[in-house]
């Protein structure tokens, strides 16, 4: 990932080696007076994480008159890196690969066979939980929080990946085993998460200096504490500082500083370490991942009893256009149907062998569409009823 830190560019990189010692990488680049992040894991002793300032793809160095500028080629110091530690270096776009051709890894265990534990903070509406539960094919519990973001609970098999089920922006809290860890996931694209995990080890390198003008400035451009600073500015009402602060704990003390400095309850930290099963996360509401209908359902009934829950303008004139004029539906469907079912004709009429690539394409699309319009009449028409319902009902 790269990201702008006024004039000059973040950038993030690795080290991969047979065997790496993390003393004998930053005396290295000590020596070499660029400023340098490095983190580590102890169960990962082939690996090192890198994070540089780079500007016109020059890093930022210390020169002699104890000034960070933008001096080192990139590409040099990628190069001596992986001579040095016949290891392959890669800095965001640059790579210098001088590992052994027999090289043997030993691949890094799950820190747990256990599932993780998952709690993800964003502005998804919670009346729409009941759908991502069918479409993720996993059980969900969502409460609403102090500053009115919802909070999504969840579990995933320890060595499955993490992939938001909710909106963009969003935080994502994890543990598994004794390993917690909190990402701000920007969009679907992996280059534009910003991780911090609580089980790493992590050094900033400013040449020899500690502890004064110069490394404190190395550390606002490379260090750690910068990836859990946008973190914790992402979500509304959080506690800066005390975020940071959490840099110095370990185990429950970091969990439980952490989630309270975004303002999330404590059921939050306690469904994490296990002490609390969601179901008993005060608050909270499950949804199973039953299928999509009846999905639909409970989201819809969510709506029509709250409706400020939806969140969304283009929902609440859709549903509006549904109940109050449902024929611009069915016509608006009618039209996407035909036209759907005139692009699945013409591609299946087409032999076989004769089928382009576009062809194939209009047929995938032409299908989509045809069940999209039937979807959406269908849609519409479980509105009306469910409103109708509703009307009846307040009317008694």
């Amino acid at each position: 990932m790269s990201v702008n830190t006024g004039n000059w560019e973040r950038l993030e990189g690795v080290i991969i080696a047979e065997e790496l010692d993390p003393r004998a990488v930053a005396e290295f680049i000590v020596a070499s007076r660029v400023v340098t992040n490095i983190d580590w894991y102890d169960r990962t002793p082939n690996l090192i994480g890198l994070t540089l300032a780079a500007q016109d793809g020059r890093l930022a160095t210390v020169n002699d008159e104890d000034e960070i500028v933008p001096s080192t080629e990139c590409e040099d110091f990628a190069l001596d890196l992986s001579r040095k530690f016949e290891a392959e270096v890669m800095i965001g776009d640059i790579a210098a690969d001088s590992l052994p051709e027999d090289a043997d890894f030993t691949l890094p265990h799950p820190p747990s066979d256990e599932p993780t534990r998952v709690v993800e903070l964003s502005a998804t509406s919670e009346s729409s939980v009941p759908l991502l539960a069918a479409l993720e094919g996993i059980d969900l519990g969502a409460s609403t929080l102090p500053n009115g973001w919802t909070a999504i609970y969840y579990e995933l098999d320890a060595d499955e990946g993490i992939s938001p089920v909710g909106d963009f922006p969003c935080v994502v809290l994890a543990m598994s085993g004794n390993e917690f860890r909190a990402s701000l996931m920007l969009s679907s694209d992996s280059e534009e998460w910003v991780m911090y995990n609580w089980a790493m080890s992590s050094r900033t390198i400013a040449a020899a200096h500690a502890e004064d003008r110069v490394s404190r400035q190395a550390e606002s451009l490379v260090g750690a504490q910068e990836d859990l600073r946008q973190i914790a500015l992402a979500v509304p009402q959080a506690d800066e500082q005390a975020a940071l602060n959490s840099v110095r704990l370990r185990g429950a003390p970091a969990v439980d500083g952490f989630v309270r400095a975004l303002g999330a309850p404590t059921a939050v930290s306690e469904y994490l370490q296990r002490h609390l099963d969601v179901e008993d996360v005060p608050g909270v509401e499950i949804h199973d991942s039953r299928g999509i209908a009846n999905a639909i359902g409970r989201s819809v009934d969510r709506l029509l009893v709250e409706p400020e829950s939806s969140g969304s303008a283009l929902w609440e004139a859709y549903h509006k256009v549904a109940v109050e004029t449902p024929w611009i539906v069915r016509v608006g469907a009618g039209v996407e149907a035909v036209t759907g079912t005139a692009l699945l004709i013409s591609a299946l009429r087409k032999p076989k062998g004769r089928r382009s690539g576009w062809t194939k394409f209009g047929a995938v699309v032409g299908a989509l569409m045809v069940f999209d319009s039937v979807a959406e009449v269908s849609l519409a028409k479980y509105l009306g009823l469910r409103a109708e319902r509703h009307r009846q009902r307040r009317n008694q």
